[in-house]
C-alpha cells in the first residue's frame, strides 16, 4: 500500500497491485483486504466491484475488521450486491465488536444510514 500512496517509496499502483496479488495468493489476509481496495478504486487495475466485494468478504470471514465494515456497507447500500439490511447489520455489528476503533466508528455511521 505504500506504493499506492507514495509513502516513503515511489508511487507505483501497478507494482502495488502485483505485490498485493502475490501476498493474497500466499494467504495474507491484510493483502486480500488491500487488494479489494485496489479493485474498488482502480489502483493498478481496472475497478471491479465484484472482485472488490469478494476480497472484502474473504477478509471479513477471516476476521479482518475493516473488511467486515466494508462488507456491511456494501450490503447496506446495495453496492454490487442486493441491499440486505439484516446482512448489513450482521457485518457492521461484527466490525463494531472487532476492537478496531476506526472500523467500529465507520460501522456505527453506516448503521445510522437509512
Amino acid at each position: 500500500m505504500k506504493h499506492i500512496y507514495g509513502d516513503g517509496v515511489p508511487e507505483d499502483n501497478e507494482l502495488a497491485f502485483e505485490l498485493l496479488t502475490r501476498a493474497h495468493e500466499m494467504g495474507h489476509i491484510e493483502a486480500s483486504y488491500n487488494l479489494g481496495i485496489c479493485f474498488h478504486y482502480g489502483y493498478g487495475t481496472e475497478a471491479d466491484l465484484e472482485k472488490a466485494f469478494k476480497l472484502y468478504l474473504e477478509a471479513a470471514n477471516a476476521g479482518h475488521d475493516k473488511g467486515m465494515e466494508l462488507v456491511g456497507r456494501f450490503y447496506n447500500q446495495g453496492i454490487h450486491v442486493d441491499k440486505d439490511r439484516a446482512l448489513a447489520e450482521f457485518w457492521l455489528d461484527r466490525a463494531i465488536k472487532s476492537g478496531d476503533a476506526e472500523a467500529a466508528e465507520e460501522a456505527r455511521r453506516e448503521l445510522d444510514r437509512q
